[in-house]
């Protein structure tokens, strides 16, 4: 009678060793750590500084003529985006106010005012009241602007650190059309600064014909 012999049974596979697991676990979440104290603690760069600026798309609000890019070429620019309702706003507007006095009569710097709302302008002549209210309050004819669809505000947020753009926010644009300064929120000073760098800027200019 022809037998079948039966080998010795296989020894189970050895269980995977879950200690090694826990330590790569750990490790990696180790590492995912100290990238994410690493990245907290990178100062904010703002990276609008050296970008050209984007197509802007400005309404006349109060006593202002029609501005676009093309109209801007050649000289300096100061952008300032402000709103009546917002209180470091209110706090910086008499400092700005002497910035624009330095250069109103500057065929060199254009000074633009952007009087904004919180969001996309929807009541033009509410704002327009408000803007106008607001002024009555300063010794000065302004000429401000509305950015009537935030279209401005949008391209100009994407080149921020955090893509969103907030008040005040100050831009220098130069006779490139490139931007050399990028304030956001109100710093005590600041303004004055920006009018040496702006002199600064109209010294550095080729003379006409160099251009």
């Amino acid at each position: 009678m022809n037998t079948t012999e039966l080998g010795t049974p296989s020894s189970p596979p050895p269980a995977p060793r879950t200690s090694n697991i826990y330590v790569i676990l750990f490790g990696g979440f180790m590492f995912a750590g100290l990238l994410l104290l690493a990245w907290l603690g990178t100062p904010p760069r703002t990276t609008a500084v050296g970008q050209k600026l984007p197509r802007i798309d400005l309404q006349p609000l109060t006593s202002a003529p029609e501005v676009s890019n093309e109209s801007l070429k050649g000289k300096v620019v100061v952008l300032y985006f402000w709103g009546t309702w917002n209180t470091e706003c209110q706090l910086e507007f008499p400092e700005f106010i002497k910035l624009f006095e330095q250069f109103v009569d500057s065929a060199d710097v254009v000074v633009l005012p952007i009087s904004c709302s919180s969001g996309i302008e929807y009541d033009l002549e509410g704002l327009k009241t408000e803007t106008t209210k607001f002024l009555a309050n300063y010794d000065v004819e302004l000429p401000t602007y509305s950015d009537s669809a935030a279209m401005t505000r949008q391209q100009i947020a994407l080149l921020l650190p955090n893509g969103s753009l907030g008040y005040p926010t100050t831009l220098v644009v130069d006779q490139q059309g490139v931007i050399t300064q990028a304030i956001e929120a109100y710093i005590p000073g600041e303004m004055q600064e920006l009018v040496t760098a702006i002199r600064t800027s109209l010294q550095a200019a080729p003379v006409a014909g160099e251009r």
